[in-house]
This record gives structure tokens, sequence and C-alpha cells, in this order.
């Protein structure tokens, strides 16, 4: 009992002694507050006070760099806050409140609930191809069986529309014969008018030295309505007017103006195999024998993600120039594709 007793008289005297001298020690010489972004405050003393940083030593926490945007420094009389005023554990430095240009207003990129997002606009994509292989072409009397095909195409999909150059070139011999000379360049403008409405203008130009047919210049202005779009299939079709300048060795030179239906039609069979076929017909309004169809189709095979193996049919039927090797073209195509 009296070893129990010396012992508390030992450990009384240093509370009334010793502590407060050591809190008095301990405590800061010049005593701040610091109120953060967040409305906490911490009490102690400043370090140092720059355009951007406060370096606050805290009673608590130690020392500590402060964000200086959002935050107000004040000097008091005493070290009087409670602890519970001071920040918690784990939000010793608050991030600077951003600047805020009229009360109430949502900051930069912030989402009010409620509010429609509006999806991101879609890029616009360009898309370029490359195509050759060999065709078998039988054109009136006469058949060639040695020709080759080489295509290149560029196409600009925005959208509501697209704008599409495509450029193929026929070359084939026969005994060291030319049976096939023939150049087709192709310009398409397609924009929307209405959900179900294209306005379309198809310009192009083209030589065929084997129908004696030096220039053929023609642009075809109308519309293109769409009769079902789905995910894998659409349709389309539509009349239009067209101007025509050709250069034969027999017929007539000079413009013509004629009319014009075209469809386009898309089909996607399943994931990497496709379908297309895009049908134009051109008529004189004068006398309806007086036209020329055109049909082409190709059933598309995806390789790779970048390679295709292409099956194309053409069929030409031409009535409006008299034309020595026959009206009628059927070419039947196997190319390979490379799409970049």
């Amino acid at each position: 009992m009296r070893n129990l007793i010396v012992r508390w008289v030992i450990v009384a005297g240093l509370n009334a002694t010793g502590l407060p001298w050591l809190c008095a020690a301990d405590a800061p010489r010049n005593t701040h507050r610091l109120e953060l972004a967040n409305g906490e405050v911490l009490v102690g003393e400043l370090v140092s006070d720059d355009d951007a940083v406060i370096v606050f030593r805290s009673q608590t926490w130690g020392e500590l760099r402060v964000p200086k945007g959002g935050a107000h420094l004040a000097v008091i009389a005493a070290p009087s806050a409670e602890p519970a005023s001071q920040a918690p554990g784990w939000a010793k430095v608050a991030p600077a409140a951003a600047p805020v240009s009229a009360p109430g207003a949502p900051s930069p990129g912030s989402v009010v609930a409620g509010t429609p997002t509006k999806p991101a606009p879609s890029p616009v994509k360009w898309k370029k191809a490359l195509e050759a292989g060999y065709n078998y072409q039988s054109r009136g009397s006469l058949v060639s069986t040695t020709s080759t095909y080489m295509r290149a195409e560029v196409t600009r999909t925005t959208p509501t529309g697209l704008a599409s150059l495509d450029g193929r070139y026929l070359y084939g011999e026969q005994n060291s014969q030319r049976n096939t000379d023939k150049l087709d360049v192709n310009f398409k403008l397609r924009e929307q008018f209405s959900a179900r409405l294209d306005v379309r203008n198809d310009l192009s130009y083209g030589y065929d030295y084997l129908k004696d047919l030096s220039h053929q210049l023609q642009d075809v202005l109308g519309l293109s309505y769409m009769v079902f779009n789905t995910p894998r299939m659409h349709y389309s079709i539509g009349p239009g007017l067209a101007a025509q300048y050709a250069q034969a060795a027999k017929g007539d030179d000079g413009l013509k103006l004629l009319g014009n239906v075209s469809h386009e039609f898309f089909w996607k069979i399943v994931d990497r195999v496709t379908f297309k076929n895009n049908t134009t017909y051109l008529f004189s309004p004068q006398d309806t024998q007086d036209y020329r169809l055109q049909s082409n189709s190709v059933l598309s095979g995806q390789v790779t993600e970048k390679v295709s193996v292409n099956l194309r049919y053409e069929y030409e039927f031409e009535a409006l120039l008299p034309v020595a090797s026959g009206r009628s073209d059927h070419r039947v195509f196997t190319t390979l594709g490379y799409t970049f």
C-alpha cells in the first residue's frame, strides 16, 4: 500500500509541473487558423506562403502543403480550436476549388441531373480500296478470256451523306490482238434531304475503244427514296435527269438529255459476306427504244478485316449508240480487294 501511495504522488507531481511545460513548448509560437476550401479548419503555424501553395504546420497532422485556391488564412489570439474542428485523417489536403463564374452555374464538363446529353458527332471517315483480278467478257460475237481488271476507290462518309470517287480500267489481248480497252471514272455524291429521301449526283467519264467510243461524259441528278433500311439490308430507288455527251464513230455526236431511274440494294448475308447491286436505266424521252441499261452486282467475302475476295457480274445493253461490236456486254470478274 505504501508503494502505491508513493507512485500516485509522483504521477500527480508530473501532471502539476511537467505536462504544462511540455504542452507550452510544443505549442506553436504564432498560431493561425487555416480554413480549407471544403470548410474544414486547421489550427497551427504558417511556415511559408507563396502564390500557389501554403505550407502549414498543423497541431495534429504536422506539416502540410495546401493549394492556395479557395483556402483562407487568419491569425487568432490563442490555439482554442477543438480537435473535432480539424480535418479528419482521410482529408489532410483538400484540392483547390474550381473558379465559379456565377452562383449556381455548373462547372465546365459537368452534367446536370435531368439534362439530356447529346451523343458525340460521328467522325468523318475516309475509306480507300484497291481491287485487281481477271474477267471473262462476252460482247456480242466477241469473246475475251484474258482481260485484266484494276479498280481504285476513295469514299468519304459523313452522318448525312457520302462522296465517292471510283476509277477502273479493263485491258486484254488475245493472239497479240487487243480485245478489251475500257476506262470508267465515276464521282458520286449523296446528301440526306429527309429521313428517307436523298439527293444524288453521279458524274462519269469513260471511253471504250472496242466500241469505237472515244469520249463519253455523263451527269445524272436525281432523288433516291429509301424503301426499307435495316442493319442487314437496305433498298433505295428514285428518278433523275441526265445530260450526256458522247463522241462515237457511228451515230449522232453532241449533247443529249435523258431520263433516268436508278436503284441500289445491299444485303449483309452473314457477318463476313455481303451482296450489292446497282442498276441504272437511261432512256430517251423522244424514243423509248433508245436506252442504256447497266447492272453491277458483287458478292464479297471478307478474308480479314482489310482483305476481301470478290465475285462480280456486270451486264450492259447499249441502244443509245449504234456500235459495231454488239449492243450487249456480259462480264464476270474474280478479284482480290484490299481496304485501308
